[in-house]
């Protein structure tokens, strides 16, 4: 008897878990001992997984952890200065707002995801890029006195030589367009030189 009371009261606790179920299990007082045992296996999983008692991180709400979302959205996107479309790209904010996911899908070439976050630890953001060519390549940084994300490419070069500094950044230009381009540092010169630059206009805007 005292059995059948300690596993009916792990039950009770197991109650607001199977709320949901599609069929609710009979009464523990009506059911036999190795269903009632078979019951109570099944819900010390749901307690012990947390869908009783849920406790969720308040996720990302600071505002350095907002300072990317101006990328959010459904791009169409071209090369800068050319109404010209090559690829489209989505962008999606994940994980109670600490992850943002792209999506790049080019009309030629390969399609490629990067994921993003901002460490509060090291005072930067990190993106890991990776694409269908099998290409996987490391970025940090942060956002600069003007508002330009700047992400520095931390991947050594596929030789083992020494990489050229190079960098990817972004820059709102407004409500309905962000500028991305590519920058390599020229030690001569001092100064950093544009690879390669896009524009993304937000699909639909006028």
């Amino acid at each position: 008897m005292i059995f059948v009371r300690a596993l009916f009261a792990v039950l009770l606790l197991a109650v607001p878990a199977m709320a949901n179920a599609q069929q609710a299990p009979p009464a523990p007082n009506s059911m036999r001992r190795q269903a009632l045992e078979s019951e109570v296996t099944r819900s010390r999983a749901i307690i012990q997984g947390g869908a009783v008692l849920p406790q969720r991180p308040a996720g990302c709400t600071s505002a350095e952890s907002r300072q990317f979302d101006f990328w959010l959205g459904e791009w169409d996107v071209s090369p800068s200065q050319s109404p010209v479309v090559v690829a489209e790209s989505t962008i999606t904010l994940h994980d109670q707002g600490c992850v943002i996911l792209e999506n790049w899908r080019p009309f030629r070439n390969a399609h490629g995801h990067s994921i993003n976050s901002y460490d509060a630890a090291e005072g930067r953001w990190r993106q890991t890029w990776a694409d269908a060519s099998g290409t996987r390549t490391e970025y940090a940084g942060s956002v600069d006195a003007d508002g330009v994300m700047r992400l520095d490419n931390l991947s050594p070069s596929p030789s083992g030589a020494p990489r050229a500094r190079q960098r990817m950044n972004f820059q709102r230009v407004d409500a309905n367009a962000v500028r991305q381009w590519g920058e390599t540092f020229d030690a001569e010169q001092q100064a950093w030189t544009t690879t390669w630059s896009f524009t993304y206009r937000r699909r639909g805007a006028q």
